[in-house]
């Protein structure tokens, strides 16, 4: 039994149920989260640096990839020296992956939209909704308090808790820090913000292939638990093929609802195409949306740790 627990590879299993463990249990308070640190010096950082209108786009293409580098490569060097000159690195490598699965708080603010909407309470679940979506939510009606909400809580599980999770199987701790700080920067620095449009290219390009298999995996672990029949077919329906629509209508079509449509960024109306199923999101599917993440969550849980066991097996 001690070889096996000194086992590096049966360490990593270990140190994933931890901070599963954790997320499901505990909320670190955002207030002292590191995360919230990283937050502001990456707002401050493209704030400070982005260059002006009157620079051309290959200018603010350079600006934005070198202050990303100059913020995050030395903050990753420093953690991975740490981790390998620790006597015990497993000690470090949790407390890494359970900063970095913060996919609770995501969670419990879409139960508090969950209860807003509930009580009928309509400014409280628009600021609710606020803290976890980029698009203004100032004038959104109750579908779009929903709608806002369930799109933001299944993004975030592909991206966020999936995205995390398949880095630490296929890369480690401290690939996952860095899909995490570079997924952290693409969402500071959000391209519908006009400033930020041609600043925040080269990351989000980057952060684009990074998510993909991710949410692929993510995506197929939840057909595997929900209707996949449906969720298929509203996927083939989709009048948009790119990554964003086809996720959401996989959703969509799993809860029958519409997802997608217009959504207001920066004063601007953005018409994304609607897609999913063919109702109008009420609360039931609000509740039934937090079901199947929950599910997908589970199953994405067993399926990492499959992987990790099987691959402590064969080596």
């Amino acid at each position: 039994m001690t070889e096996v627990i000194s086992d590096p590879q049966y360490q990593s299993l270990l140190v994933l149920w931890l901070a599963i463990a954790v997320d499901a249990l505990w909320r670190w308070p955002q207030s002292t989260h590191p995360l919230t640190l990283m937050r502001y010096l990456v707002l401050q950082m493209g704030r400070k640096v982005v260059p002006s209108r009157d620079f051309g786009p290959s200018q603010h293409y350079i600006s934005g990839s070198l202050a990303a580098l100059v913020l995050l490569a030395p903050l990753v060097i420093c953690v991975a020296i740490l981790v390998y000159m620790a006597q015990y690195p497993v000690f470090f490598e949790a407390i890494i992956l359970v900063a970095l699965l913060d996919f609770g708080y995501q969670r419990q603010q879409y139960k508090k939209v969950l209860a807003s909407v509930g009580r009928n309470k309509k400014s409280l679940a628009r600021e609710m909704v606020q803290t976890i979506t980029a698009r203004q939510c100032n004038s959104l009606t109750d579908i779009g308090i929903a709608k806002a909400a369930i799109e933001s809580l299944w993004l975030k599980f592909l991206y966020l808790y999936c995205g995390v999770i398949f880095y630490f199987v296929v890369a480690g701790p401290i690939g996952a820090l860095i899909y995490r700080l570079l997924l952290l920067t693409s969402w500071q620095w959000h391209y519908r913000n006009p400033s930020m449009s041609l600043f925040a290219k080269p990351v989000r390009k980057l952060v684009y292939l990074l998510t993909l298999p991710p949410a692929a995996i993510g995506g197929l672990v939840t057909l595997l638990v929900s209707h996949p029949i449906k969720a298929l077919r509203a996927i083939k329906r989709s009048p948009e093929k790119d990554k964003t629509s086809l996720l959401l209508a996989l959703l969509g079509g799993v809860l029958d609802v519409k997802l997608g449509g217009p959504a207001i960024y920066a004063n601007r109306k953005i018409r994304y195409a609607r897609v999913g199923g063919v109702n109008e999101v009420k609360y039931s599917h609000m509740l039934k949306a937090k079901s199947t993440v929950t599910m997908a969550m589970v199953a994405t849980s067993a399926f990492a740790s499959l992987a990790l066991l099987i691959m402590a097996v064969a080596l």
